[in-house]
C-alpha cells in the first residue's frame, strides 16, 4: 500500500475480475492493514471486477483524481432485434461515454482494418441512441498527463474538479 494508487488498483481489479479473490476477502484484508490504512482502504473500496484492462483501473483513478461524477462501469447499449454494445464507462446525466482504447485492439495489416471498420459500426451504434451525446476516446497517453484528460472530459461536458 505504499505505492500509488494508480499503480495498486489495477491488481485489485484484475483479483476481482478473475475471481482469485472476492470483495468480502478484500474487506477483511483491508481491516488487517496497519500501513496506510487509508490508501489501502481507497483501493480495496474502489476494487471493481467490471475494470477489464489496467488502463481501464488507472481511468477510474484519474477520474476520481479529477473529481468527475461516478460513472457507469461497463453500460450495456442494446435494441430488442439488434446488436447490443458494451462500453467502458457511461455518465449518463451528461450523455457521455468513455472508451478506453489501445493499439493493440487493432491489430496490423488487414486486420487492423477490418477492426478500424467494426469499431466505427460499434461507435455508430451506440451514437444512435437518443441519450449519447459524445463519445471520448482515451489512450494511455491521456491517462499519464490528466491534464489531457481534464480537457477531453471538459470538451464533451462532464464536470470535473
Amino acid at each position: 500500500m505504499t505505492e500509488p494508487l494508480g499503480a495498486v488498483l489495477p491488481a485489485v481489479d484484475a483479483a476481482l475480475h478473475d475471481r482469485r479473490v472476492l470483495p468480502e476477502m478484500l474487506a477483511e484484508a483491508a481491516d488487517t492493514v496497519t500501513v496506510a490504512r487509508d490508501k489501502a482502504a481507497t483501493a480495496l473500496g474502489m476494487g471493481s471486477a467490471l475494470s477489464d484492462s489496467p488502463a481501464e483501473s488507472v481511468c477510474r483513478v484519474r477520474f476520481r483524481l479529477l473529481g468527475t461524477p461516478e460513472p457507469v462501469q461497463q453500460h450495456v447499449f442494446s435494441r430488442a432485434g439488434d446488436r447490443t454494445a458494451v462500453v467502458d464507462f457511461w455518465f449518463p446525466d451528461q450523455g457521455v461515454v468513455v472508451e478506453v482504447d489501445g493499439r493493440a485492439k487493432y491489430g496490423d495489416g488487414a486486420d487492423a482494418a477490418a477492426a478500424h471498420w467494426q469499431e466505427k459500426q460499434r461507435e455508430d451504434f451506440i451514437r444512435s441512441f437518443p441519450e449519447v451525446r459524445t463519445v471520448v476516446r482515451v489512450v494511455w497517453a491521456d491517462l499519464m498527463e490528466p491534464e489531457r484528460l481534464r480537457a477531453k472530459l471538459l470538451r464533451a461536458g462532464v464536470p470535473c474538479r
